[in-house]
């Protein structure tokens, strides 16, 4: 059961990238006050018989993780006072083909537009070897090793020919030896137009760092036997058939560079190069107001409709929880009906929302955004103290079975009641 928990959360959620809330960059007060909630749930929960079925496993896991990605939503959008919300500012390029652009400044920022051009990406070191017929054996038989320096760390390669043995098998060989290493290099065997075989190895970083014109090389093991053939010389395989390069642009025609091809500028702006283009240059902006406020709104309202659609799926009607729920979101949408209804967004038979981007515009256009943003405030709080409070304990939605409540008269923390699911798969932290 528990393998087969673990897969389903791998498959649909192993891949998310953990936002700030959930890792170490957290303040130690906010971790502080999510193990208190966690106390806190342990003192005045009873004890129950939980529901370990594949389909509630499955069922906490969808509740968890998308009440946190909730959850974080509202925290991107909080201001100074949890009840606040902001603009989430967001980048445009008019050439995405060549620059693709992200903002992460301060929203109240009065960052301007600039123009950037690409002379040069970024590249990786790449190394060919000789290209062979791939049936020719010009290695004897015998042990063979050999030096790669990467990093200034010097790793030393073995492998064994033997007496059916070919070119290609050899190549194939290191190709395997270097890609299960995981020191950063990627390699295949590859063929030319002739049907010969030669040995690719590539790095994953790109650019030059310090005076080394080189990321890594790769060099016969000198201490091997005189009489023992040179495999780095016969195969070929220090051939760098392309150097590293670094990422040669201009902002507003001062030029810089960079080994790699995604940078920073003004702590606010991350830019990827995707192709050389110099004329005419790429102009990087904000979004204008009315297009930032429609993608902030739509941000916290699609998480919140992600996690009722968790709740009100027909196939997990049979727990108990379920329509607890339904009702819970739909209570809460609907003492929100008016304040929504006038920022823009209609509320749902089923509790959820649907965001009219054109109201929002026209609300941005009449200078209403503060009184749109202070009103949905308000729902963004309640909403994510819910979030909050499922992600905390999902397992309380499915079919659960009290056994024995807890002494009203002398309430205790008992650390084993909800050791099997308070704070599950918290992934997120590292």
């Amino acid at each position: 059961m528990i393998s087969s928990a673990y897969s389903y959360y791998l498959s649909q959620y192993g891949s998310r990238q953990a936002a700030k809330y959930d890792t170490s960059a957290r303040k130690p007060s906010d971790v502080k006050r999510s193990y208190n909630k966690m106390l806190q749930l342990n003192r005045t929960t009873p004890t129950y018989k939980t529901d370990l079925s594949v389909d509630a496993q499955k069922y906490a896991i969808d509740l968890k993780e998308n009440a946190r990605e909730l959850s974080n939503i509202a925290s991107e959008l909080s201001g100074d006072n949890s009840s606040d919300m902001i603009l989430r500012q967001s980048a445009v390029s008019d050439n995405p083909d060549t620059v693709t652009a992200k903002y992460s400044g301060n929203s109240s920022s009065n960052a301007k537009a600039f123009d950037v051009s690409v002379h040069q990406l970024a590249t990786p070191q790449i190394n060919t070897s000789n290209y062979l017929p791939p049936a020719s054996k010009l290695l004897t038989p015998g042990d063979y090793s050999f030096d790669l320096n990467i990093s200034d760390i010097t790793y030393e390669f073995e492998f064994g020919v033997n007496e059916n043995d070919t070119s290609k098998s050899i190549q194939e060989k290191i190709s395997r030896l270097i890609n299960r290493s995981n020191i950063g290099l990627e390699s295949s065997v590859i063929n030319d137009s002739m049907g010969n075989t030669a040995l690719l190895v590539k790095s994953t970083v790109t650019g030059i760092n310090g005076l080394k014109p080189v990321i890594f090389d790769i060099q016969d093991n000198h201490t091997e036997a005189a009489e023992t053939t040179p495999a780095v010389a016969t195969l070929g395989l220090n051939r760098i058939s392309q150097y590293p390069s670094n990422a040669v642009y201009s902002i507003d025609g001062n030029e810089r560079t960079s080994p790699t091809n995604t940078v920073m500028i003004n702590n606010a702006f991350e830019l990827t190069f995707h192709r050389v283009q110099e004329e005419p240059p790429v102009s990087i902006s904000l979004k204008a107001d009315s297009d930032a406020a429609v993608d902030s709104i739509n941000e916290l309202i699609t998480g919140y409709n992600n996690l009722i659609s968790v709740a009100t799926d027909d196939t997990r009607s049979s727990f108990s929880g379920s329509d607890r729920l339904k009702r819970q979101f739909t209570s809460l949408s609907h003492a929100y009906s008016s304040l929504l209804s006038s920022s823009g967004l209609d509320v749902n038979d089923n509790g959820s929302i649907t965001v009219n981007a054109d109201s929002i515009k026209a609300m941005v256009e009449n200078n209403s955004l503060n009184s749109v943003f202070e009103n949905l405030g308000k729902f963004k709080e309640a909403i994510q103290d819910t979030a909050e409070k499922i992600a905390m304990n999902p397992m309380d939605y499915v079919n659960n079975k009290i056994i024995a409540y807890k002494n009203p008269h002398r309430v205790t923390t008992d650390p084993y009641n909800l050791s099997a699911y308070t704070g599950m798969m918290f992934n997120g932290y590292i």
